[in-house]
């Protein structure tokens, strides 16, 4: 069941808040976490692609949301903000359902939480 944070989401926002995880969760764009290694990370720039241009602004806005509510985090590194998904058990299975919304909708085969 999502979060309260992550239900009160617009469906447009849901939308990109799905397509933001999925990306960083396929490329194992993962922070690091009490002993486990930093998996990596990207230019928060670097989140709309894929995407037409026009939504950028708006991917862009539903990834500081993302920030602020602690599904993904800000990673110093060069002068752009980097961005990673939290490894936080909470947050994965949350932000699950918000995922495999985005997958159902483009037609992906469904994450399950053993496969992230």
């Amino acid at each position: 069941m999502p979060t309260k944070s992550l239900s009160s989401f617009k469906p447009r926002e849901r939308n990109f808040a799905g397509f933001i995880l999925n990306k960083l969760w396929t490329d194992n764009y993962w922070c690091g976490e009490g002993r486990r290694q930093h998996g990596g990370h990207t230019s928060k720039t670097n989140l709309p692609k894929g995407l037409p241009r026009s939504d950028a602004g708006e991917v862009q806005e539903v990834a500081d949301k993302l920030i602020k509510l602690g599904f993904i985090c800000k990673v110093s590194a060069t002068r752009d903000i980097h961005v990673c998904a939290s490894r936080s058990p909470e947050k994965i299975d949350d932000g699950l359902v918000v995922v495999n919304e985005y997958r159902t909708s483009v037609g992906l085969v469904l994450l399950k939480r053993d496969q992230i």
